[in-house]
């Protein structure tokens, strides 16, 4: 079948959409965008025959105004943002910006980034027909992408001899390129402009590591004597000035006012009341493909992509063939095997979530149907620009779903065409994101005070210094200066999650079916779940916490599971406060705990419930920031007064203000949060809590503290406008909640907006004694409670043959003084730092046996056994000798002592005692000085290393040297080396209390200090 239509097709379609009775009973709106003439401009300066060469190459014959104006901006040295609508030209800006500098200096690079492979690949033809036609580049290729999928051969090439043009995405740039930064030295040298395309994709979490990226690659080739511009083109949004600022760090320039020409769009929307929404916009997109149109349906979750391909199967069969799901969590592979059908045009539609909304030109679609509104006006219009691109006219259709934030809009038409755009926000002060982008900086080039303000603002020195405090970056020794002992930091930060993914395996074999963010993973992979992946329904059989690992069968279920769960939530810290009517708003850091308790089964047709079943799950606690109202104290009196259930009224208030929240910034309801109490016992009233979803926060929390009047408002008249009668999808209902929508009061949460908005007072005759109401519920809130276990260490007897008596004249002499050791210079001896209330303090050391060899493995570290230990008094300061057969007696003084210190003794000294002496040895109070710094700075360092970097001196010996003397039978040579790796560890220790650091060297040469808090 050959895709494709005209504007009469076009309409066409639409008549025959509204004169199916199952689809054109549910149209509320029909409308039509007209369309929109060009408006062009020359820059100030003109056009180079270079620039001119570029657009003919690509069919340009004249540039749009905003494009003009972005080449005048680029002539001048400005940042720029293209806050324009899609298919307006964006990438020929950015590729005129570039001209622009490869005219002063043919050298000149430029670096783009696009959020998506697909998107990327997409471009790169028109980036090098642009170059090779502007500078005659046909020789060798005028752009390059630089990608995961990019074999390693070809890599080695791009990075001996860079292209003009670098095509990647901000994952390889953080990964790859960035902590690589030698090998691209002179790339980073002579780059020019940074495009950052499809920028609003940048939001929350992504947005907030896409931040720290960029600040690290700006400050990397500024230190190779750059000086890049950024450039960067996004869809319409609303403040894109303090977006871009936020987003890049650096000042930049708007152009909003697109001279771009648009043909006239259709725009239909359904709201669907008894019947399944999903079932309607199947059958739209069935119909459109059915008659030849190339069509893109958007959904909200990728389990309705995979449902709604189900469901074509089985409703359509010979549509199905022809159209693809497609979402994140596929592997690479899959995905390019759908884009290169649909780019060929093989496909006659796709399903898909936000994964295909960024500006990825499919060539020629005619349909676009959003299944449910996607959270925002920019994302709505962002999806309906897939379709209709040119002067070809197009059709938008966009089915309701039993949504807050979808009723309003197809009861309010005029905001979907307001241009009210909303807001893109992300947070980069977020501290768990920041703290690891700093220690991913420090590894790639040690930083100065100048660098961390570079990376953070004002702030960033601060941060530094914290991070020294905790161990996450070293101190130069002698100057302030700072870096990372971690190798390779960043694969530790997962741009795109909050934390690592866990991945899909298919039982049997292992296959890597996808991967699932940790978030989701728990509500989507637990034990019992059914999974959608490529159409086909799979049931987890085991969640592998430990591993990231979720195993999945094949399942074959007309049911799909969700959770529920219980909710706490504590406020940490108070931020900012204001009143709200007769209660107040406020603002400030909280601690979340989630625990899921079990899952639902429920119908895919109707999704009425089948069955519960229970589920052990660890609370997931969670520390993010929130906002929040107090009402007045005897607000539940006053509901229960006027027969509302205040619980349900106050959980009805948090599920519709959440649902409506979008209407402020763009996010959707998983990036938030909510929890509500008739009495939260800090604040000792009514307390309804909206947080951002994400540990540390995103900014969703500060925009809303600003905005909450106008959301609560909004609030208000969607719920007293909606006509069903105790709640619904539409209003107060909410698809994530954990208590199953129990309970909620719709008309009881009117009036609790009522007051806090100061349109009902409160009267205190009527108020009424809510304790029986409150007695049966008296939150709506999902806490958890901690599990624990004991580790238990196997202990048995040495297993081996009997060392060798030593001779007389090669025995320990048993004695000894500390004295006899060398002490560094400048520190304090161990009398002078220990305080008499500390009480009696020994050092430690063990010589074994046998090696990890002679036993079997290092995990059989209680059968090496007890050759020679030495114990150092720190009062008196004589050092003690024990064989083997006084083990007994060494563990009693071990026992008796306030504090055991030892180097690596936890792990190693103390695990061969219990071999002998059992459970017994795990009363010692130790403390060890090697799992002090391993858990500061997460790297072990050797006694021999710390000694030599710290106290210029060396060991004497080593273990491998003390194996060797015990089959000699030299004792007497094994005291005197355990006697001196005790007096190092003893100095370490001192040197460490009076310093408050040890000194190491990293892996590339830097000496620093370790902080030790002992």
């Amino acid at each position: 079948m050959a895709f494709g239509a005209t504007m009469a097709h076009v309409k066409r379609l639409l008549e025959s959409l509204l004169a199916d009775p199952r689809i054109g009973e549910h149209a509320v709106y029909q409308g039509l965008e007209p369309a929109r003439q060009a408006v062009y401009a020359m820059p100030g300066a003109g056009l180079s025959s270079s620039a001119q060469a570029g657009m003919t190459a690509l069919g340009v014959e004249r540039l749009y105004s905003h494009q003009a104006k972005a080449v005048e901006l680029a002539a001048a040295g400005e940042n720029l943002l293209l806050a324009t609508p899609t298919a307006s030209g964006k990438t020929l800006a950015f590729l005129l910006a570039l001209d622009c500098a490869r005219r002063a200096d043919p050298e000149a690079r430029g670096l783009f980034l696009y959020p998506l492979k697909a998107l990327a690949r997409d471009q790169l033809a028109t980036i090098r027909r642009f170059f090779e036609a502007a500078e005659g580049l046909a020789a060798e290729p005028a752009a390059e992408v630089y990608d995961g999928d990019t074999p390693q051969s070809q890599r080695r090439r791009i990075r001996r001899t860079p292209p003009a043009v670098l095509v990647t995405n901000p994952d390889m740039l953080h990964l790859g390129i960035i902590p690589s930064h030698d090998a691209w030295a002179g790339f980073l040298a002579r780059l020019a402009w940074i495009a950052v395309d499809e920028a609003h994709v940048y939001r929350g979490v992504f947005g907030a590591h896409v931040h720290h990226v960029l600040r690290r690659l700006l400050r990397l080739a500024r230190d190779y004597g750059a000086d890049p511009r950024i450039v960067a083109g996004s869809a319409t949004i609303g403040e894109p000035e303090a977006f871009i600022e936020t987003l890049t760090g650096e000042p930049c320039r708007v152009v909003r006012e697109s001279g771009a020409a648009a043909a006239a769009r259709h725009v239909l929307f359904l709201r669907p009341d008894a019947v399944s929404p999903y079932t309607v916009a199947t059958r739209v997109v069935a119909r459109a493909v059915e008659a030849g149109h190339r069509t893109i349906a958007f959904t909200k979750a990728r389990r309705i992509t995979e449902l709604m391909q189900r469901w074509l199967a089985e409703g359509f069969p010979r549509v199905a063939r022809r159209v693809a799901s497609y979402r994140s969590g596929y592997l690479p592979e899959e995905r390019r095997r759908i884009e290169q059908r649909l780019f060929s045009g093989q496909l006659g539609g796709v399903i898909s979530t936000s994964a295909l909304e960024a500006g990825i030109d499919v060539g020629g679609l005619d349909v676009c149907v959003l299944v449910g509104y996607p959270g925002s006006l920019a994302t709505a219009w962002q999806r309906i620009g897939r379709a209709g691109r040119g002067a070809r006219r197009s059709l938008a259709v966009l089915v309701a779903l039993p949504d807050a934030l979808d009723q309003f809009v197809v009861r309010h038409p005029e905001h979907f065409f307001s241009g009210e755009f909303e807001r893109v926000v992300l947070d980069p002060r977020n501290d768990t994101i920041a703290d690891a982008h700093f220690q991913a900086a420090a590894s790639e080039r040690s930083l100065d005070l100048a660098a961390a303000r570079t990376l953070g603002g004002e702030a960033g020195p601060g941060r530094v210094l914290r991070l020294e405090r905790e161990g996450k970056l070293i101190r130069a020794h002698e100057e302030e200066r700072w870096f990372s002992l971690r190798r390779r930091p960043q694969r530790e930060i997962h741009l795109r999650s909050a934390g690592q993914t866990y991945r899909l395996l298919r039982a049997g074999d292992g296959r890597l079916l996808g991967t699932l963010e940790p978030g989701r993973a728990w509500h989507e992979g637990h034990p019992g779940a059914i999974y959608l992946h490529g159409g086909q329904a799979w049931r987890v059989i085991d969640f592998d916490e430990e591993k990231r690992e979720i195993h999945l069968e094949s399942a074959s279920v007309d049911y799909f599971t969700q959770v529920f769960a219980r909710k706490e939530t504590e406020i940490l810290e108070r931020g900012e406060e204001r009143p709200l009517g007769p209660g107040k708003l406020a603002w400030g850091r909280l601690k979340v705990t989630t625990q899921v308790e079990g899952y639902s089964r429920r119908r895919i047709f109707g999704q009425e419930e089948i069955s519960r079943h229970a589920l052990e799950a660890p609370p997931q606690v969670m520390e993010t920031v929130g906002f929040w109202f107090e009402a007045p104290e005897n607000l539940a009196g006053h509901l229960v007064g006027r027969d509302f259930h205040p619980v349900g009224a106050l959980h009805a208030v948090e599920h519709a203000a959440i649902g409506l929240f979008p209407l402020l910034t763009l996010c959707d309801r998983w990036d938030l949060g909510g929890i509500s109490y008739a009495r939260h016992p800090q604040v000792g009233a009514p307390a309804v809590f909206v947080y951002d979803a994400w540990p540390g926060g995103v900014g969703l929390a500060r925009a809303g503290f600003r905005c909450a009047q106008e959301l609560f408002e909004r609030t208000r008249t969607l719920v007293a406008e909606c006509e069903c009668e105790g709640g619904c999808p539409a209003c107060v209902y909410s698809p994530k909640c954990g208590s199953g929508n129990h309970p909620l009061d719709k008309q009881g949460a009117v009036e609790v907006l009522d007051v806090m908005l100061g349109r009902s007072v409160i009267d205190p005759s009527r108020v009424a004694d809510p304790t029986a109401a409150l007695a049966a519920h008296r939150r709506v809130v999902h806490g958890g409670v901690r599990g624990g276990g004991a580790l238990e260490v196997e202990s048995c007897a040495a297993e081996a043959g009997e060392p060798p008596v030593p001779p007389a004249e090669a025995a320990p002499d048993g004695g000894g003084r500390l004295e006899d050791y060398p002490w560094p210079d400048g520190v304090p001896a161990l009398g002078e730092l220990l305080d008499p209330s500390e009480g009696r303090w020994l050092f430690f050391d063990i010589e074994t046996l046998r090696s990890a060899k002679d036993v079997g493995a290092w995990g059989k570290i209680d059968r090496m056994g007890c050759a020679l230990a030495v114990c150092l008094d720190a009062r008196s300061g004589e050092l003690r000798s024990y064989f083997e057969s006084d083990v007994s007696r060494l563990v009693d003084e071990l026992l008796a002592a306030d504090r055991v210190v030892g180097f690596n003794s936890e792990r190693f000294d103390l695990t061969v005692l219990e071999g002998y002496e059992g459970s017994r040895v795990r009363g010692v109070r130790s403390l060890d000085l090697l799992a002090e710094i391993k858990q500061r700075v997460g790297r072990r360092f050797s006694l021999a290393h710390l000694a030599e970097q710290t106290l210029g001196a060396s060991k004497t010996a080593d273990g491998l040297q003390s194996l060797e003397w015990v089959k000699q039978g030299r004792y007497d040579l094994i005291e005197k080396y355990c006697r001196a790796d005790v007096a190092l560890t003893a100095a370490l220790w001192a040197y460490g209390r009076h310093h408050g650091y040890l000194l190491c060297r990293s892996r590339d040469g830097h000496l620093g200090r370790v902080p030790v808090g002992w």
